[in-house]
């Protein structure tokens, strides 16, 4: 182990320290809140916990989201979907550094909005996510991005899934209640 500046800590002998604008360029959405779509075909997401619903999308691939106000949440979408002016997206170059990318924000957004400075945030800057350094091995074909991205792939996909069927479930339900559906 060796003492990395730029993280504070020790860091594993053959490992830097990386800043997420190395990997991914961070983006933000160009839409207002407005532009949701009650039964849209993409996900729209906001600065809210939910993601809404548009009929356009402008991204597309495996990324991390963090909304730059409000909740400040972090998320992490696969596919096609739009997004908010106030939310970072962050779409790595290397789809097998989408765990870390994701893992990284995930800790540093909580510092962040911790108030541990003495200050309360009110929003998130392109500036702090630039700061934002995460410890990678120099040698990128190391096998532990291929374990995580595994493991990551599979919980992404689970997310999804539990989205899809908790649509099918609020679809559903109020047919059971008012006695348009019956189970036998």
């Amino acid at each position: 182990m060796i003492y990395n500046a730029a993280l504070k800590r020790e860091i594993p002998d053959g490992w830097d320290a990386v800043s997420v604008s190395a990997i991914a360029p961070i983006k933000t959405g160009k839409e207002d809140a407005s532009f949701a779509e009650k039964d849209g075909d993409y996900h729209f997401f906001t600065c809210g916990e939910d993601p809404l619903r548009c009929n356009e999308y402008v991204f597309d691939g495996k990324a991390v989201l963090l909304a730059g106000n409000g909740t400040f949440s972090v998320k992490k979408y696969v596919g096609k979907f739009n997004a908010y002016q106030r939310t970072y997206v962050l779409i790595p170059q290397d789809e097998r550094l989408f765990a870390p990318l994701y893992f990284v924000v995930l800790d540093k957004v909580k510092t962040l909005t911790s108030g541990s400075r003495g200050s309360i945030v009110k929003f998130i800057t392109k500036g702090d996510i630039e700061g934002i350094y995460l410890p990678l091995p120099k040698n990128r074909d190391i096998n532990f991005a291929a374990i995580l991205s595994t493991i990551f792939t599979r919980t992404t996909n689970l997310y999804n899934e539990n989205i899809k069927l908790c649509n099918l479930r609020d679809w559903l339900l109020p047919m059971l209640m008012n006695g348009q559906a019956t189970v036998e």
